[in-house]
């Protein structure tokens, strides 16, 4: 007899209390001017008996923020463990990825976003304080899953004059796909919906705290459900993917109103997949595993190449400060974090702490026939994880955004390969 699958759900509002910093542009200065929506955290509970009366839990966190931190993801992880012994491989901590939240970590460049240690405090206690009340309402719960598109992600990396931009290039990869997973009780309520789609949430530039589109759309679609449903949105990989607002060939910011319309978009075609049959997913044991493999560097900086640019009043002398300070950055690898968390036949989630190009998410639907979602931006964050092709073409995502992220040098092109095998043995361990 397959093990019943529980769930409890949360939803706690994280939008910061005064004007701090938001993160993700640099042409942003200083604190907010206001706040278009609030920003809020999703929590889904899962919980399992199992033999001797004993049970086995989970927890995924889906927040309206840009990534997490590596300090409040150790500090979650571990009070999760003191609190309900749940282990790492049990924990998601995701964020959409919106470029309209404050910043969530100390490790990055100013230019990045200027984080606000108060925020950080109250962000950790909100979204403890709603796993404790996601698992006071714990109620067995069956899943089923359908399948759409949505066609405003657009491929960003472009070849012009000899130079690879960041411009839309619809000849390039992109993964239009949309996953939405019901769980719903014995009465056939809904309890809870996962929305999972890939497309870097860099609609607007505003200085306004913004959910950005997924946050719309979650709205949209929590009102379209039974009372107290909760919607979370599962970012892709979405690295080298962004919307797709063009004018004269080249890539526009929008305001309010286009925000709107994409998340109104994502919303209706998950409502749409929400009111017609869905696949039924059968109970399984829920299973976890983690694996961390090194992603090598190229060349790392000297000491004195980083002091002869630290002086620059650009992100190239914060970034040679930063490593000045920090001398342990300047290593031959940093840590690629993958866990895997199976919650029910035909359905499983795979994080990275990183932002991963589209390419990775597309091998792993590919390679593993769609059971397995990979949910990048989860559980802290390195920075920017290219292919090997990327490495060698250069451009943002392989070379210049290392800098924002205090990165010593470019991945090697090997990091490609080493991935890949890491996900599959990983999945595929016996």
């Amino acid at each position: 007899m397959r093990a019943m699958l529980a769930l409890g759900t949360a939803k706690v509002d994280i939008t910061p209390l005064k004007p701090v910093p938001l993160a993700g542009f640099m042409k942003r200065a200083g604190p907010f001017d206001g706040i278009s929506q609030p920003l809020y955290a999703r929590i889904l509970f899962f919980e399992q008996e199992e033999i001797l009366g004993r049970k086995r839990a989970a927890v995924l966190v889906s927040a309206d923020i840009i990534w997490w931190g590596q300090e409040l993801t150790a500090r979650l992880q571990h009070r999760l463990a003191e609190r309900w012994g749940i282990r790492e491989p049990f924990v998601i901590l995701h964020a959409t990825h919106t470029h309209s939240a404050p910043q969530t970590t100390y490790r990055f460049t100013p230019s990045l976003g200027k984080p606000d240690s108060g925020y950080m405090e109250r962000l950790e206690e909100r979204v403890f304080a709603g796993i404790e009340a996601a698992a006071g309402r714990v109620e067995p719960v069956m899943a089923e899953r359908g399948r759409g598109e949505c066609h405003f992600g657009i491929h960003r990396r472009k070849r012009i004059g000899g130079r690879m931009e960041m411009a839309p290039n619809p000849d390039g990869p992109a993964d239009p796909e949309v996953n939405v997973v019901r769980f719903y009780t014995r009465s056939g309520q809904t309890k809870a919906v996962l929305v999972h789609f890939t497309c870097h949430p860099t609609t607007t530039e505003e200085n306004f705290v913004s959910p950005e589109y997924p946050g719309v759309a979650m709205e949209k679609i929590e009102r379209s459900l039974d009372a107290e449903a909760v919607a979370a949105f599962l970012q892709g990989c979405c690295g080298d993917i962004r919307p797709v607002l063009v004018r004269s060939g080249r890539f526009y910011r929008g305001s309010r109103k286009e925000v709107a319309m994409l998340g109104n978009t994502l919303a209706n075609e998950a409502i749409r997949l929400l009111q017609q049959p869905m696949e039924s997913l059968r109970p399984c044991r829920l299973t976890g595993r983690t694996a961390s493999i090194s992603l090598p560097f190229q060349k790392l900086p000297t000491t004195a190449e980083l002091e002869q640019v630290k002086d620059q009043p650009t992100v190239i002398g914060e970034w040679a400060r930063l490593l000045l300070q920090e001398p342990e950055r300047i290593r031959p690898g940093i840590p690629l974090k993958i866990n895997w968390l199976k919650l029910v036949e035909g359905l499983s989630l795979l994080t990275m702490n990183a932002e991963i190009v589209v390419e990775y998410g597309l091998f792993v639907k590919r390679q593993l026939g769609g059971s397995v979602l990979p949910v990048p931006y989860s559980n802290g964050m390195i920075g920017y994880v290219p292919t090997a092709g990327q490495v060698a073409e250069g451009g943002y995502e392989a070379r210049d955004s290392l800098l924002y992220f205090g990165l010593p040098a470019p991945f090697a092109p090997s990091i490609e390969e080493e991935i890949y095998s890491a996900i599959l043995n990983l999945i595929e361990e016996k």
